[in-house]
């Protein structure tokens, strides 16, 4: 048993079987060590934390997964970072965003994702409203929480878009119902934590959890959930032993079979230079 685990939780809508998720995820995390880390050994275990069948009967059949994994194009590391104009471009969209909110006390977008909440994301507006399949979702991170503190290990959490909601709240009060539990690293991508009907729905107060060592965010602001609050720190205050968020705009090239990009496919995300770069970095420490 190596010591160090990632604890990956997936986003909303259905999923094709958990061994089979599971597989993608890992796939990607690898091809993402290997051309970004090149020479670099990086030996951590993996385990998906699936709650897609709380919500649906059944899991995805494979042949109807319209994105499955995929590898990149080319050869060599994928590319890192992005120019001073996107990111500046980013940063104006969020600060109308955020100015219309100081303002008018209410985000631009709080309509579009109010919509989201009961129509098109129905996982969410779920979670939101219906308290056992709340608690029943969360319940499967917690085991395997529970399940990695008792065998002593270092935990680094990766969680995708609505799963950085569930994430949150159950990190957020972990001290009653995990104790002792530590996070080295917490890591959200394609997160809609910023989004003001989402900071509704949160376990309160907005801040960085006691349990919570490090937390990075990772965002491409092309992604149609993370692109109108990339900047999660401007959310989030420090816990009290000072940890604090550290945002990190990236690019999220997967492209779908059909030839489709989708800039908030976790496999994208998976396999940034910058997400690389963090799973090294723990597998090493």
């Amino acid at each position: 048993m190596n010591a160090k685990l990632i604890i990956g939780i997936h986003g909303l809508k259905n999923k094709p079987p958990p061994d089979i998720l599971r597989g993608w995820w890992t796939a990607a995390i690898a091809e993402g060590i290997s051309r970004n880390c090149e020479g670099q050994k990086v030996k951590v275990d993996f385990a998906l934390a699936y709650w897609a069948d709380v919500m649906y009967p059944s899991p995805a059949a494979v042949a109807e997964e319209a994105e499955p994994y995929v590898t990149a194009q080319g050869t060599g590391p994928l590319p890192k970072g992005l120019s001073i104009r996107r990111i500046a471009e980013a940063h104006l969209r969020e600060g109308v965003g955020k100015v219309l909110e100081l303002v008018f006390g209410t985000p631009v977008t709080e309509d579009v994702v109010r919509d989201a909440l009961e129509t098109r994301a129905p996982d969410l507006h779920r979670y939101e409203h219906d308290r056992a399949a709340r608690e029943a979702v969360q319940e499967r991170l917690r085991e395997h929480l529970r399940s990695a503190h008792a065998e002593g290990r270092q935990i680094m959490l990766i969680a995708h878009s609505m799963g950085s909601i569930i994430a949150y709240d159950v990190l957020a009060v972990a001290g009653r119902t995990l104790p002792g539990l530590q996070i080295s690293h917490f890591v959200t991508v394609g997160s809609p934590l910023g989004l003001s009907p989402v900071k509704e729905i949160l376990a309160a107060p907005l801040r960085v959890p006691e349990c919570v060592a490090r937390w990075s965010n990772l965002a491409d602001p092309r992604d149609h959930i993370a692109r109108w609050d990339t900047r999660l720190s401007s959310d989030f205050r420090e816990n009290s032993a000072g940890a604090a968020i550290s945002d990190h705009l990236v690019i999220n090239g997967y492209v779908s079979p059909s030839g489709k990009p989708n800039p908030h496919k976790i496999y994208g995300y998976l396999r940034t230079p910058e997400m690389s770069d963090l799973i090294a970095s723990f597998a090493a420490a």
